[in-house]
């Protein structure tokens, strides 16, 4: 599957606004002047011509900001079809928190380098307040303190304000003097860049639950496994999720908050009736769940999502890698039908956590083409590339999932290995 990674996506970015600014830039022939205008280190630029570089820099870093944020709006519809293009929500989410950290060092280069007009008008103080919003929300949203200390659903809720400020920034850029006004490519495809992304951004906080109905099911079971990890089995009011073997599902416990949701991975097979996730107390929100909520309960649920499946790479050999409650995807792709072989490793702190153990075994009597090895940390520490239960690397698939520490490990030890990026796949672990 090609999917569209963040080693291609900035480049791209960044490419198609240096190709239209070159173009407009080299056909130009307008008399764009500064008029009353001093730069941030102030130099006096009235009567400069459009060649000036501060004017040129200045507003490429804000059409890029423009451009990255119209983006990012548009991830966040959780359109299938953009879903797709970055091989999984989980991808896409991952590009779109580092794109609002890029976004932000650019608005402040364009602060700092544009040219300033002396002269006060509207775009002033519209500038100066898209500029400081802008920067605390996306604080919020990337500061790990922030992170730690704001419940969930309040911070999701501020950082729905990030289309107020971004709308407000798009104000600023019509109330200003600028050469991008003049420059007919530019100017359609970042004003155009603006308009989708001030549509993602309604469509996203107002007329997305509209569209996206979630499906009722009813919690006909809840089991307390140990080890902070809850079970709990749904069955479907009316419609059932059609899901794939992977994916997961964001999930909304009224009983707890009417509003607030989150992303579980089914550890159910799609053949099941009744739909289970597995969930590890790591927050507030599922903490202690098992007491929580009870059998009778509503569950509202919203998807599918994910693209973490094994179907891209059926026709060879796989190595599955499991951390903890990373298993939970691995339950339901374990019960698929595969024609070659797979070995999944679960790393657990110590056996005692493997709770599906029993289950595990049982799927490996109905297939003998799967295996798997409970690796507990305790008894033989952090399992390592050099560890896998196999004379060729080269030749097999990789399916990861767990914390990053993990992950980042084995990816590491087996691109070390000679290991195509493409025949690992992984999924992030946490969307905030």
């Amino acid at each position: 599957m090609r999917i569209l990674k963040q080693e291609i996506y900035f480049p791209i970015i960044v490419g198609i606004h240096f190709l239209f600014w070159a173009i407009d830039l080299y056909f130009y022939e307008g008399n764009f002047k500064e008029f009353h205008t001093q730069t941030t280190f102030g130099s006096d630029l009235t009567s400069v011509t459009w060649k000036n570089p501060y004017r040129i820099l200045g507003e490429v870093f804000s059409t890029w900001v423009v451009t990255v944020f119209a983006f990012n709006f548009l991830m966040a519809t959780r359109a299938k079809w953009i879903e797709k293009i970055f091989g999984g929500l989980d991808k896409m989410y991952l590009i779109h928190r580092r794109s609002g950290t890029i976004a932000v060092i650019l608005m402040l280069a364009h602060v700092f380098i544009v040219p300033k007009t002396v002269d006060f008008h509207i775009g002033i103080p519209l500038g100066a307040a898209a500029f400081f919003l802008i920067l605390l929300g996306v604080l919020l949203a990337a500061l790990p303190v922030f992170k730690r200390k704001i419940p969930y659903h309040k911070w999701i809720n501020a950082h729905k304000l990030m289309g107020l400020f971004y709308t407000i920034a798009i104000a600023h850029a019509f109330a200003v003097e600028s050469l991008i006004l003049e420059l007919p490519i530019t100017r359609i495809y970042v004003f155009g860049m603006a308009f989708i992304g001030i549509a993602a951004w309604i469509y996203r906080a107002f007329l997305f639950n509209f569209f996206n109905k979630k499906l009722e099911y009813k919690i006909t079971e809840v089991k307390d496994l140990g080890h902070q990890i809850t079970e709990v089995i749904m069955q479907p009011v009316r419609k059932n999720l059609d899901y794939l073997a992977g994916q997961f599902a964001f999930v909304t416990f009224p009983s707890i908050s009417k509003r607030e949701q989150h992303p579980f991975t089914m550890s159910s097979h799609p053949y099941n009736d009744n739909i289970r996730i597995t969930i590890k107390g790591l927050g507030d929100y599922t903490n202690g769940l098992s007491s929580k909520v009870k059998v009778g309960d509503k569950a509202m649920l919203e998807g599918p999502y994910g693209h973490f499946s094994s179907s891209y790479i059926k026709e060879c050999d796989q190595i599955w890698i499991a951390g903890g409650i990373g298993i939970t995807p691995f339950l339901s792709l374990a019960k698929d039908l595969h024609p070659n072989k797979v070995h999944l490793y679960w790393c657990v702190n110590n056996e005692e956590e493997a709770v599906y153990v029993d289950e595990l075994q049982e799927v490996t009597k109905n297939n003998p083409n799967f295996q798997f090895t409970i690796w507990s940390s305790d008894k033989s520490g952090f399992l390592t590339v050099d560890q896998l239960d196999t004379d060729n690397y080269k030749n097999k698939g990789y399916l990861i999932c767990g914390p990053k520490a993990l992950k980042e490990s084995m990816i590491e030890g087996l691109r070390q290995k000679g290991v195509s990026r493409d025949d690992i796949y992984d999924e992030e672990f946490a969307f905030r």
